[in-house]
């Protein structure tokens, strides 16, 4: 049953273009391990230039944000887990993350994310911009960085982010799913 299970799993994700998956604990050793994967991964496809550098930073910033802003693990004293797809359809590479939040953070994820998302390519460029020349930063004591990985990953992508919030079953009342996907 279970060789079954992984055998379509294997096939749909060959079928939608994921050339990277991984689910699981993530370290700064799993980090690590994942990128030399990717670099790896894209080297045997050929991917070189400003494209490859744009992937890579954003599957770095995407993992790294997933390490340091989710909150430990269910049923775990140490632990923290995430989840990260690398693709490519159509010519253009997808990069998509997932780990738990926790809930009382829902709202001031959107409020960074939801203003980029009505930003055209200039405007995101100059609040970038911006951002790296403002020595205050942010009011915001939870990030860790200068407020610039959403506005990192919209510069970066060649479409919109997109992000999704939904309920971490069986922890409805604390934790929540977060998704991101940036285009390349």
């Amino acid at each position: 049953m279970l060789i079954d299970l992984f055998t379509v799993f294997r096939e749909e994700a060959d079928a939608n273009g994921i050339v990277f998956y991984y689910s699981g604990i993530l370290s700064q050793n799993v980090i690590t391990t994942m990128s030399d994967s990717l670099k790896q991964k894209l080297q045997i496809q050929d991917e070189k230039g400003a494209r490859s550098r744009k992937l890579f930073s954003t599957f770095i910033e995407m993992i790294q944000n997933a390490l340091h802003y989710s909150p430990r693990a269910p049923g775990s004293d140490d632990t923290k887990e995430g989840s990260i797809i690398v693709g490519k359809k159509d010519d253009k590479y997808f990069v998509i993350c997932a780990n738990f939040i926790q809930k009382q953070h829902e709202a001031r994820i959107r409020e960074k994310i939801d203003p980029i998302l009505e930003m055209s390519a200039d405007e995101i460029r100059q609040a970038y911009r911006t951002q790296l020349k403002n020595d205050r930063h942010s009011s915001d004591t939870i990030s860790k960085g200068a407020g610039l990985g959403f506005l990192t990953l919209a510069r970066d992508s060649v479409e919109p982010i997109q992000y999704a919030i939904r309920e971490a079953v069986g922890f409805e009342n604390e934790l929540s799913c977060f998704y991101l996907k940036a285009t390349i």
